[in-house]
């Protein structure tokens, strides 16, 4: 009969530490920041703001640049400080 309840409470215990470490991502509960966030740079054609990790970079005059495509990287003119946008 020992045996019995200390095998229920051991599985009990094994089920709350899976059900936890499911529920938070395997992360610590005590940690309430989202994780790793990418830093937003700001595309030069429209203005706009784009994740860093996910951007083309094209460096110009010593100058890095992010933008969301390489069709829009191809585009970019920087003479004057005169943008162009890409499709028209």
């Amino acid at each position: 009969m020992l045996k019995l309840l200390f095998f229920g409470a051991l599985a009990y215990f094994v089920f709350r530490f899976v059900q936890k470490m499911r529920l938070s991502g395997g992360r610590d509960r005590g940690n309430t920041a989202l994780g790793p966030v990418d830093e937003m740079v700001q595309y030069p054609n429209c203005m706009i703001y784009i994740p860093k990790g996910g951007a083309i970079r094209k460096t110009v005059g010593g100058e890095t640049h992010f933008f969301c495509s390489q069709a829009c990287a191809d585009a970019f003119q920087p003479k004057g400080g005169h943008k162009t946008r890409p499709y028209g």
